[in-house]
């Protein structure tokens, strides 16, 4: 009996000098890759909230442009695609600017884009429009 309980000891013993060295280890190689995908998730949303607000503002600029008196769809376009240039360098990829004359003297300008992927395989876009009444000088009566 006394050798059973020697070896019980002797084994507590061990457990005590070495205690739970390397138990963390499965715990972080769990956490850290889920923690790694959750920042580059955000930082990818902070990506195309980036894109987003630039091609907004861009688009707006060159729609304001667009229904001024004179303006014309070529030089919206122009002025769309320096503004994205300026605002959105990197942001938006392959920017496309459409403008279109709508009845009752209306103009609408769209434009879109590619955002660039922290994701493999991850596709995500921006677009926005801008519509709005052509600021004409009109005879009164």
């Amino acid at each position: 009996m006394s050798s059973g309980r020697t070896d019980t000891s002797a084994r507590h013993r061990q457990v005590a000098r070495y205690g739970d060295d390397g138990s963390g280890t499965p715990e972080l190689v769990v956490v850290l890759p889920v923690l790694m995908l959750l920042v580059t998730v955000c930082l990818q949303f902070a990506l195309w909230a980036l894109a987003s607000n630039a091609l907004s503002d861009s688009v707006a600029q060159a729609g304001a442009s667009l229904r001024a008196e004179g303006g014309t769809s070529a030089g919206a376009r122009d002025v769309a695609l320096q503004e994205i240039g300026a605002l959105a360098s990197g942001l938006v990829l392959r920017p496309t600017v459409s403008t279109q004359n709508l009845p009752e003297g209306t103009a609408s300008l769209s434009g879109s884009g590619a955002v660039p992927s922290l994701l493999p395989g991850e596709r995500l876009t921006v677009s926005s429009e801008s519509t709005g009444p052509d600021q004409q000088f009109r005879a009164s009566g």
